[in-house]
């Protein structure tokens, strides 16, 4: 005859240790910010090819394990003598400045490839202010194109006379909200 086993089973755990997320940007101090955007400024100059990661670590002001704990899994190599280089694209949070029919205004931008697109907006507005490209131009390419889910403005007649209201003031695409060197 069998016996009944009256003995609970164990729960199973993980046994080893807890691998947390990238922090939630919302919830960063301003100090931590800072050390997030000078991350992003790492990747950045990683995949453009500035340094090794070693200089460009001193040059950011991060140490190894910021720069992981923020950028980690867009860091490849580092292993086994391997060196470290960046992901081709990233998921990263920047603050960035976003075209509206009123100026423009900080937003947070997720995305390596949402940033690109949006500095290739501001280089065609660039162009488009200084007679380069026509605002037939500039209107076919950018109308109804949307970026983080909002649509760019891009009615050429208003950003025209925006700019003579002397209320487009854009130097640099990051200069206004983000790390400045």
């Amino acid at each position: 005859m069998k016996r009944k086993n009256n003995r609970r089973a164990k729960p199973k755990t993980s046994g080893g240790n807890v691998k947390r997320g990238a922090p939630d940007y919302s919830r960063l101090s301003s100090r931590e910010k800072d050390a997030y955007a000078r991350s992003v400024d790492l990747i950045y100059d990683l995949r453009n090819g500035e340094g090794p990661y070693s200089r460009l670590l001193r040059k950011h002001r991060l140490d190894s394990r910021t720069a992981r704990r923020h950028a980690g899994r867009y860091l490849l190599g580092g292993k086994r003598g391997r060196s470290v280089r960046a992901s081709k694209t990233d998921m990263l949070v920047r603050e960035l400045v976003f075209p509206t029919g009123w100026g423009d205004v900080p937003q947070l931008v997720r995305g390596s490839k949402a940033a690109s697109k949006l500095s290739d907006y501001y280089n065609d507005r660039e162009k488009l202010l200084k007679d380069e490209l026509s605002p037939a131009e500039f209107e076919g390419k950018w109308r109804g194109v949307r970026v983080t889910r909002k649509e760019l403005f891009a009615n050429a007649a208003r950003i025209l006379q925006m700019e003579e209201a002397d209320v487009l003031k854009l130097d640099d695409l990051y200069a206004s909200v983000g790390s400045a060197e």
